[in-house]
């Protein structure tokens, strides 16, 4: 499946909301992770292990100044109207 940049690859419910996950770039989904659909959890407990959503083969990759960094993303979230 193709993902266009800005497209959202996935949703995340809670119990007040639900929000899309948008991709930063465009890309093909090589495997999505099942694991999620057993232990949703994991995306909040294990973000950058085992709570990932999908894997994708880039295919036009932004310039890395177009991207943030934790700390650029950690101040934009406590920034931004919620």
């Amino acid at each position: 499946m193709l993902i266009c940049r800005s497209e959202s690859l996935a949703s995340v419910e809670s119990v007040k909301a639900a929000s899309d996950v948008y991709c930063p770039f465009a890309g093909v989904v090589t495997e999505v992770n099942l694991a999620l659909e057993e232990n949703p959890g994991l995306v909040n407990e294990a973000p950058e292990s085992d709570g990932w959503f999908a894997k994708l083969k880039v295919t036009d990759a932004p310039r890395e100044e177009e991207l943030m960094n934790e700390t650029d993303y950690r101040a934009f979230c406590e920034n931004a109207d919620h």
